[in-house]
Protein backbone atom coordinates (compact mmCIF):
# COMPACT_ATOMS: atom_id res chain seq x y z
CA UNK A 1 0.00 0.00 0.00
CA UNK A 2 1.22 3.45 -0.98
CA UNK A 3 1.86 5.78 2.14
CA UNK A 4 0.23 8.72 0.08
CA UNK A 5 -3.06 9.38 -1.70
CA UNK A 6 -2.99 8.49 -5.45
CA UNK A 7 -3.43 12.11 -6.07
CA UNK A 8 -0.69 13.61 -4.32
CA UNK A 9 1.89 11.51 -5.81
CA UNK A 10 0.29 12.06 -9.46
CA UNK A 11 0.61 15.57 -9.35
CA UNK A 12 2.99 18.44 -10.95
CA UNK A 13 3.96 19.24 -7.19
CA UNK A 14 5.40 15.75 -6.47
CA UNK A 15 6.96 15.46 -10.31
CA UNK A 16 8.76 18.59 -9.93
CA UNK A 17 10.03 18.29 -6.27
CA UNK A 18 11.52 14.63 -7.61
CA UNK A 19 12.97 16.94 -10.56
CA UNK A 20 14.71 19.26 -8.15
CA UNK A 21 15.57 16.37 -5.90
CA UNK A 22 17.33 14.78 -8.47
CA UNK A 23 18.85 17.94 -9.80
CA UNK A 24 20.55 18.48 -6.36
CA UNK A 25 21.29 15.34 -5.52
CA UNK A 26 23.57 15.47 -9.42
CA UNK A 27 25.26 18.86 -8.14
CA UNK A 28 25.97 17.17 -4.56
CA UNK A 29 26.50 13.58 -5.08
CA UNK A 30 27.93 12.75 -1.91
CA UNK A 31 24.69 14.18 0.11
CA UNK A 32 22.14 12.36 1.43
CA UNK A 33 18.28 13.30 0.76
CA UNK A 34 17.47 13.97 4.06
CA UNK A 35 20.35 16.57 3.54
CA UNK A 36 19.33 17.89 -0.03
CA UNK A 37 15.58 18.82 1.32
CA UNK A 38 16.53 21.16 3.85
CA UNK A 39 19.30 23.08 1.15
CA UNK A 40 16.14 23.23 -1.40
CA UNK A 41 14.07 24.62 0.97
CA UNK A 42 16.41 27.63 1.95
CA UNK A 43 17.46 27.96 -1.81
CA UNK A 44 14.83 27.53 -4.42
CA UNK A 45 12.40 30.13 -5.09
CA UNK A 46 10.01 27.72 -5.70
CA UNK A 47 10.39 25.48 -2.81
CA UNK A 48 7.05 25.98 -1.79
CA UNK A 49 5.40 24.76 -4.84
CA UNK A 50 7.00 21.29 -4.48
CA UNK A 51 5.77 18.65 -2.61
CA UNK A 52 9.31 17.47 -1.31
CA UNK A 53 7.53 14.69 1.51
CA UNK A 54 5.86 12.84 -2.19
CA UNK A 55 8.96 13.43 -4.13
CA UNK A 56 11.56 11.64 -1.84
CA UNK A 57 9.32 8.31 -1.86
CA UNK A 58 8.81 8.65 -5.78
CA UNK A 59 12.59 8.85 -5.54
CA UNK A 60 12.82 5.27 -4.29
CA UNK A 61 9.96 4.39 -7.25
CA UNK A 62 11.33 6.10 -10.37
CA UNK A 63 14.11 4.50 -12.60
CA UNK A 64 17.15 6.50 -11.46
CA UNK A 65 17.86 6.60 -15.31
CA UNK A 66 15.04 8.88 -15.75
CA UNK A 67 16.47 12.02 -17.23
CA UNK A 68 15.20 14.98 -15.13
CA UNK A 69 16.62 17.38 -17.79
CA UNK A 70 13.73 15.81 -20.50
CA UNK A 71 10.28 14.57 -21.23
CA UNK A 72 11.62 10.97 -21.02
CA UNK A 73 11.41 12.37 -16.96
CA UNK A 74 8.11 13.17 -16.46
CA UNK A 75 6.93 10.16 -18.63
CA UNK A 76 8.73 7.85 -16.60
CA UNK A 77 6.70 9.51 -13.29
CA UNK A 78 3.78 9.10 -15.05
CA UNK A 79 4.20 5.17 -15.80
CA UNK A 80 5.47 4.32 -12.48
CA UNK A 81 3.08 6.49 -10.34
CA UNK A 82 0.18 4.84 -12.69
CA UNK A 83 1.40 0.99 -12.04
CA UNK A 84 1.21 1.69 -8.17
CA UNK A 85 -2.14 1.80 -7.60
CA UNK A 86 -3.93 1.40 -10.84
CA UNK A 87 -6.80 4.09 -10.77
CA UNK A 88 -10.13 2.82 -12.72
CA UNK A 89 -8.99 6.02 -15.32
CA UNK A 90 -6.34 4.82 -16.10
CA UNK A 91 -7.65 1.18 -17.32
CA UNK A 92 -9.29 3.11 -20.34
CA UNK A 93 -5.90 3.11 -21.87
CA UNK A 94 -6.64 -0.64 -22.96
CA UNK A 95 -9.01 0.67 -25.23
CA UNK A 96 -6.36 3.01 -27.56
CA UNK A 97 -4.13 5.82 -27.20
CA UNK A 98 -6.98 8.06 -28.75
CA UNK A 99 -9.76 6.89 -26.39
CA UNK A 100 -8.12 7.64 -23.86
CA UNK A 101 -7.17 10.88 -24.57
CA UNK A 102 -10.73 11.74 -25.45
CA UNK A 103 -11.92 10.42 -21.80
CA UNK A 104 -9.05 13.15 -20.86
CA UNK A 105 -10.74 15.97 -22.10
CA UNK A 106 -13.19 15.69 -19.70
CA UNK A 107 -12.98 18.16 -16.62
CA UNK A 108 -12.44 16.28 -13.32
CA UNK A 109 -8.95 14.92 -15.07
CA UNK A 110 -7.95 18.55 -16.35
CA UNK A 111 -4.93 17.78 -13.63
CA UNK A 112 -4.35 14.36 -15.22
CA UNK A 113 -4.03 15.88 -19.02
CA UNK A 114 -1.81 18.60 -18.04
CA UNK A 115 0.80 16.09 -16.97
CA UNK A 116 0.43 14.14 -20.08
CA UNK A 117 0.67 17.42 -21.75
CA UNK A 118 3.74 18.11 -20.18
CA UNK A 119 5.10 14.95 -20.95
CA UNK A 120 4.20 15.50 -24.50
CA UNK A 121 1.89 12.19 -24.81
CA UNK A 122 -0.96 13.87 -26.39
CA UNK A 123 0.34 15.08 -29.57
CA UNK A 124 -1.27 14.56 -32.89
CA UNK A 125 0.11 12.56 -34.57
CA UNK A 126 2.72 10.73 -32.35
CA UNK A 127 6.15 9.98 -33.08
CA UNK A 128 7.48 6.36 -32.92
CA UNK A 129 8.87 6.79 -29.46
CA UNK A 130 5.37 7.82 -28.51
CA UNK A 131 3.86 5.02 -29.60
CA UNK A 132 6.38 3.12 -27.95
CA UNK A 133 5.54 4.47 -24.66
CA UNK A 134 1.41 3.79 -24.92
CA UNK A 135 2.61 0.23 -25.71
CA UNK A 136 3.69 -0.11 -23.26
CA UNK A 137 1.83 1.26 -20.75
CA UNK A 138 -1.24 -0.93 -22.03
CA UNK A 139 0.91 -3.71 -21.69
CA UNK A 140 1.55 -2.60 -18.02
CA UNK A 141 -1.77 -1.98 -17.02
CA UNK A 142 -3.59 -5.52 -18.71
CA UNK A 143 -0.91 -7.51 -16.73
CA UNK A 144 -2.41 -5.33 -13.72
CA UNK A 145 -5.91 -6.17 -14.47
CA UNK A 146 -5.04 -9.87 -14.97
CA UNK A 147 -3.38 -10.52 -11.29
CA UNK A 148 -6.24 -8.35 -10.16
CA UNK A 149 -8.84 -10.22 -11.69
CA UNK A 150 -6.78 -13.55 -10.67
CA UNK A 151 -6.87 -12.58 -6.86
CA UNK A 152 -10.45 -12.29 -6.94
CA UNK A 153 -11.22 -14.97 -8.77
CA UNK A 154 -8.89 -16.88 -6.46
CA UNK A 155 -11.22 -15.23 -3.40
CA UNK A 156 -14.04 -16.16 -4.68
CA UNK A 157 -12.94 -20.06 -4.76
CA UNK A 158 -12.04 -19.43 -1.46
CA UNK A 159 -15.29 -17.82 -0.61
CA UNK A 160 -17.03 -21.00 -2.32
CA UNK A 161 -15.28 -23.51 -0.24
CA UNK A 162 -15.80 -22.13 3.52
CA UNK A 163 -19.67 -21.85 2.29
CA UNK A 164 -19.28 -25.52 1.13
CA UNK A 165 -17.39 -26.62 4.62
CA UNK A 166 -20.80 -24.43 6.17
CA UNK A 167 -23.06 -26.41 4.37
CA UNK A 168 -21.68 -30.00 4.82
CA UNK A 169 -21.38 -29.88 8.66
CA UNK A 170 -25.45 -28.71 8.51
CA UNK A 171 -26.05 -31.31 6.35
CA UNK A 172 -24.35 -33.79 8.49
CA UNK A 173 -21.78 -35.05 5.87
CA UNK A 174 -17.90 -36.34 6.95
CA UNK A 175 -16.67 -34.98 4.01
CA UNK A 176 -14.71 -31.84 2.79
CA UNK A 177 -14.46 -29.56 -0.21
CA UNK A 178 -11.92 -29.96 -2.77
CA UNK A 179 -10.28 -27.03 -4.14
CA UNK A 180 -10.31 -28.65 -7.65
CA UNK A 181 -9.20 -25.74 -9.60
CA UNK A 182 -5.32 -25.98 -7.83
CA UNK A 183 -5.32 -29.81 -7.80
CA UNK A 184 -6.16 -30.39 -11.25
CA UNK A 185 -7.04 -27.39 -14.46
CA UNK A 186 -8.29 -30.27 -16.48
CA UNK A 187 -11.46 -31.36 -14.19
CA UNK A 188 -13.88 -28.71 -16.00
CA UNK A 189 -15.10 -27.28 -12.26
CA UNK A 190 -13.45 -25.39 -9.19
CA UNK A 191 -14.60 -27.24 -6.56
CA UNK A 192 -15.58 -30.79 -5.61
CA UNK A 193 -18.36 -30.55 -3.26
CA UNK A 194 -21.48 -32.76 -2.12
CA UNK A 195 -24.91 -33.36 -1.57
CA UNK A 196 -26.60 -35.52 0.51
CA UNK A 197 -28.14 -38.80 -2.03
CA UNK A 198 -30.45 -41.17 -0.97
CA UNK A 199 -27.59 -43.59 -0.81
CA UNK A 200 -25.26 -41.58 0.45
CA UNK A 201 -23.65 -38.18 -0.60
CA UNK A 202 -23.65 -37.81 -4.30
CA UNK A 203 -20.75 -35.18 -5.92
CA UNK A 204 -22.12 -31.32 -6.63
CA UNK A 205 -19.30 -29.95 -9.33
CA UNK A 206 -19.26 -25.92 -8.85
CA UNK A 207 -17.67 -23.71 -11.30
CA UNK A 208 -16.87 -19.99 -9.30
CA UNK A 209 -16.87 -17.08 -11.23
CA UNK A 210 -17.05 -13.39 -9.85
CA UNK A 211 -17.73 -10.01 -11.24
CA UNK A 212 -17.76 -6.49 -10.03
CA UNK A 213 -20.27 -5.75 -12.95
CA UNK A 214 -22.87 -3.42 -12.43
CA UNK A 215 -25.67 -4.28 -13.06
CA UNK A 216 -24.02 -7.83 -12.28
CA UNK A 217 -23.50 -10.41 -14.68
CA UNK A 218 -20.83 -13.63 -15.79
CA UNK A 219 -18.61 -14.62 -18.21
CA UNK A 220 -19.10 -18.25 -20.06
CA UNK A 221 -16.53 -19.71 -21.87
CA UNK A 222 -17.46 -22.47 -24.90
CA UNK A 223 -15.87 -24.93 -22.76
CA UNK A 224 -16.87 -23.85 -19.59
CA UNK A 225 -20.20 -24.58 -20.56
CA UNK A 226 -20.06 -28.06 -22.66
CA UNK A 227 -18.44 -28.71 -19.36
CA UNK A 228 -21.22 -28.32 -17.60
CA UNK A 229 -23.78 -29.93 -19.86
CA UNK A 230 -21.62 -33.07 -19.67
CA UNK A 231 -22.04 -33.09 -15.97
CA UNK A 232 -25.59 -31.74 -15.79
CA UNK A 233 -28.20 -31.93 -12.85
CA UNK A 234 -24.14 -32.38 -10.76
CA UNK A 235 -22.79 -29.02 -11.89
CA UNK A 236 -23.67 -25.63 -10.50
CA UNK A 237 -22.08 -22.44 -11.11
CA UNK A 238 -21.46 -20.07 -8.09
CA UNK A 239 -21.32 -16.19 -8.99
CA UNK A 240 -19.67 -13.61 -6.53
CA UNK A 241 -20.80 -10.61 -7.09
CA UNK A 242 -17.70 -8.03 -5.57
CA UNK A 243 -19.69 -4.90 -5.09
CA UNK A 244 -21.17 -3.36 -1.87
CA UNK A 245 -19.61 -3.89 1.32
CA UNK A 246 -19.56 -7.79 1.58
CA UNK A 247 -19.50 -10.64 -1.67
CA UNK A 248 -22.80 -11.77 -2.16
CA UNK A 249 -23.21 -15.16 -3.87
CA UNK A 250 -25.54 -16.35 -6.10
CA UNK A 251 -26.48 -20.10 -7.31
CA UNK A 252 -27.07 -21.15 -10.26
CA UNK A 253 -27.68 -24.64 -12.19
CA UNK A 254 -27.46 -25.47 -16.07
CA UNK A 255 -30.87 -25.73 -16.29
CA UNK A 256 -31.03 -22.14 -15.37
CA UNK A 257 -28.16 -20.70 -17.32
CA UNK A 258 -29.22 -22.95 -20.52
CA UNK A 259 -32.00 -20.26 -21.92
CA UNK A 260 -29.19 -17.56 -21.99
CA UNK A 261 -27.04 -19.01 -23.99
CA UNK A 262 -26.04 -18.64 -27.73
CA UNK A 263 -26.56 -20.69 -30.65
CA UNK A 264 -24.34 -21.16 -33.74
CA UNK A 265 -25.17 -19.12 -36.81
CA UNK A 266 -24.38 -20.34 -40.15
CA UNK A 267 -20.61 -20.60 -40.37
CA UNK A 268 -20.44 -18.60 -37.15
CA UNK A 269 -19.26 -20.02 -33.73
CA UNK A 270 -19.28 -17.94 -30.62
CA UNK A 271 -17.06 -18.62 -27.76
CA UNK A 272 -17.63 -16.43 -24.73
CA UNK A 273 -21.21 -15.10 -23.24
CA UNK A 274 -22.41 -12.86 -20.99
CA UNK A 275 -24.77 -13.97 -18.77
CA UNK A 276 -26.67 -11.32 -16.73
CA UNK A 277 -27.63 -12.24 -13.47
CA UNK A 278 -31.26 -12.09 -12.46
CA UNK A 279 -31.93 -14.74 -9.96
CA UNK A 280 -32.97 -14.69 -6.21
CA UNK A 281 -29.45 -14.32 -4.01
CA UNK A 282 -28.69 -17.13 -1.85
CA UNK A 283 -27.99 -17.26 1.87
Amino acid sequence: MIPFPFPRLFSMPAFEGLRVLRQYGADWPDAVTSELVPLIRQVEATADSLDLEAAIFLHEQVSRDAPHGSVGFYRECISTVILLDVPDWAKLVTLGRGMFIKRLRDDEFRDVRSLFRQAKLLDDPPELDDVQWWDALQTHVRLQRDLEFNKRARDAELLSLEREKAELAKAGIDKAPVWMAIDDNTAGYDVLSYWPGEYGPRNKLIEVKSTVANPPSFTLSRNEWEQAKKFGDAFVFHIWVFSGDKPRLYEKTVAEVGPHMPEDVGKGRWKNAIIPLKLPQVG
